[in-house]
């Protein structure tokens, strides 16, 4: 059951809706300078500039760090419309220091000035960095919310079909996997969505897309991928949330395909509530620390693949 504190919040949140939305669209567009973000204390982790990469870049440090060899690579979330290294430190910041394993966390280009596949080549910059650092591919995990859950799969899928080593795992919270909204929680949780729009999340889809027709395109929604020979994949949503079917559908695809995934439904949690400092998002952030560790530490496996 979801917690006393948490489902009051989200009633507020719910009931202002528009007036949260605003002020989250600007919080989200806030981009103090790089140097400010990284001297920013957040407990259980600190951070330093990457100044060898051509995008703005940190590197996130665990207070403790448990694996020295092993990096996450983190991709943030927006809509492929905002998102910047604020907001990236304080998703992956949890999520570094409960794994005990430091994250390379960027801001990559953004529609409309930059639509697919801009993102993507970004993100196989940012991995080529890592290798180029001296990290296996077996010695990184990628994690991604929302829009950065797409582009963790389209990354993944472009690394297979490129025949380059792949990660050791994904770890996407409330994953942005079908922009066609083909789901029936776009529909049946509308109401109960704290915070996001399915008309608002459509027109941001077309926008990164380039156009309505590309929406059903695997390189724009992953649902719709191969998924053979992926890594093991944790998937973590709320039940409240308009994604919900995304996640759902995602699992059930990757399942069929051979894939060691496994979703996680927290009851009555919003889209990418691990940033809302809840107790779920507290318990939600450890276990996702826990994968990572799990994947590094070789405790995960490929499954073989079983259906189609």
């Amino acid at each position: 059951m979801p917690s006393k504190k948490s489902q009051g919040m989200l009633h507020m949140i719910r009931a202002h809706k528009r007036l949260v939305a605003g002020i989250s669209n600007n919080v989200l567009n806030i981009d103090p300078p790089i140097e400010r973000v990284a001297r920013s204390h957040m407990v259980g982790t600190s951070a330093e500039i990457i100044r060898d990469f051509p995008l703005p870049a940190l590197m996130v440090s665990p207070r403790e760090t448990v694996i020295e060899n092993g990096c996450i690579l983190h991709l943030h979330g927006g809509a492929y419309l905002s998102g910047g290294l604020l907001q990236c430190r304080v998703l992956i910041g949890p999520i570094c220091a409960s794994s005990g394993v430091r994250a390379m966390t960027f801001s990559y280009r953004l529609a409309p000035e930059h639509k697919y596949p801009a993102q993507l080549e970004d993100a196989l910059a940012a991995y080529q960095f890592l290798l180029d650092q001296g990290y296996s591919a077996d010695r990184i995990v990628l994690v991604g919310e929302s829009a950065g859950g797409n582009l963790a799969l389209s990354l993944t899928r472009r690394l297979r079909d490129q025949g380059q080593a792949l990660p050791a795992g994904l770890a996407l919270l409330s994953p942005w996997a079908d922009l066609t909204q083909s789901g029936e929680s776009y529909r049946t949780l509308r109401d109960v969505d704290a915070t996001l729009d399915p008309e608002e999340l459509y027109a941001a889809g077309i926008t990164f897309a380039g156009s309505e027709a590309r929406l059903a395109d695997p390189d724009i929604s992953p649902l719709f991928a191969d998924f053979h020979g992926f890594p093991p994949t944790a998937i973590h949503c709320g039940t409240h949330e308009i994604l919900l079917s995304d996640s759902e559908s995602l699992e059930y695809r990757m399942l069929a395909h051979g894939v060691n995934a496994h979703l996680i439904r927290w009851e009555g949690m919003c889209h990418v509530f691990q940033a809302f400092g809840f107790e779920e998002s507290r318990a939600s952030n450890i276990q996702l620390g826990a994968f990572v560790r799990a994947c590094l530490e070789g405790k995960l496996q490929r499954i073989p693949e079983n259906i189609g």
